[in-house]
């Protein structure tokens, strides 16, 4: 491995793919452009309660609720008096909550691919790294 980071050849990859990494990191993701399908309201907002209706099923949010003094009948009569937009708004939060994020699997990555370009840099500039307790 060391003969390889000594030689031009070997030097000249390791910057090229450091190069690439780079590029593709910094580049952002393609717009996709297609048809969207008409959707109809009714479905639309009866897709947005039943994802409502799924989250007070939950026994936490159920008894969130029960604890702060709501009763089903009250639930109900509040989501009635909802517009269409309120209902949309709430199911799109709820989705997000509900949905995990990858976002830690990304910060580790992102980690990982830093800590190897670094050693990548330390070993081309002869530097080594020794790791001790």
């Amino acid at each position: 491995m060391r003969k390889l980071l000594t030689t031009g050849f070997g030097r000249l990859v390791v910057i090229l793919m450091l190069a690439l990494t780079m590029g593709l990191a910094v580049t952002p993701r393609a717009a996709v452009a297609g048809f969207l399908p008409t959707v109809n309201q009714s479905d639309q907002k009866s897709k947005d309660l039943a994802t409502i209706r799924q989250a007070l099923e939950i026994k936490k949010v159920s008894g969130t609720l029960a604890a702060l003094g709501y009763e089903q009948a009250e639930i109900e009569a509040r989501l009635a008096q909802l517009s269409d937009a309120e209902i949309s708004s709430l199911a799109g939060q709820l989705e997000e909550a509900m949905t995990p994020s990858g976002s830690a699997v990304g910060i580790v990555i992102g980690v990982a691919v830093v800590a190897l370009v670094v050693l990548g840099v330390l070993s081309l500039m002869g530097k080594r790294v020794v790791v001790s307790e």
